[in-house]
């Protein structure tokens, strides 16, 4: 007897201090804005910063609508106020947005489920496609993994990872 409760007292400190995604992620625990602070993307065993190394954005999830916007952060400020073709094309290349309506699944070792079917975006190249992520959150800090989607900025197929903090 005094091994079994030795057993469960070890058992229920183990799992009192498994990090808070270990018992799930819920849809409600997404909702709300999320600052950026990284995002990387990974095609054919190869990292790279699709946005650079220093990318800015924002993330906000309501019960039925996921906005995205990132951005390098370290892209030059245009000359004027209109901007000349060669900086638009910079601007472009240097800014991912989109927005879709979203719904949640199951519940796996990655995180809940969330696929979003874009239904506006700053690239035509994704407008009306799916993109599936997996969100684990832990305190203030969503992490959110792609099995693999189109990266407009660059066409790959990659997996993407990107890491947020809680912003409201």
């Amino acid at each position: 007897m005094k091994y079994f409760l030795f057993a469960a007292l070890a058992a229920m400190s183990v799992f009192s201090a498994a990090p808070s995604y270990a018992q799930g992620t819920t849809k409600d625990q997404l909702v709300g804005s999320w600052k950026v602070v990284s995002l990387k993307a990974t095609s054919e065993g190869k990292v790279a910063y699709p946005l650079g190394e220093k990318v800015t954005g924002y993330v906000t999830i309501t019960p039925a609508r996921y906005w995205l916007l990132f951005v390098d952060g370290t892209r030059a400020k245009p000359a004027a106020s209109a901007l000349t073709d060669a900086e638009a094309v910079a601007m472009m290349k240097t800014q991912v947005a989109w927005t879709g309506q979203y719904v949640t699944g199951e519940q796996t070792a990655d995180g809940l489920k969330l696929t979003a079917h874009v239904d506006v975006a700053s690239s035509q190249a994704i407008a009306g496609m799916d993109r599936v992520y997996f969100a684990r959150r832990d305190g203030d800090k969503l992490v959110m993994k792609s099995p693999g989607v189109i990266v407009p900025v660059t066409g790959a197929l990659s997996v993407v990872e990107f890491e947020m903090v809680k912003s409201d």
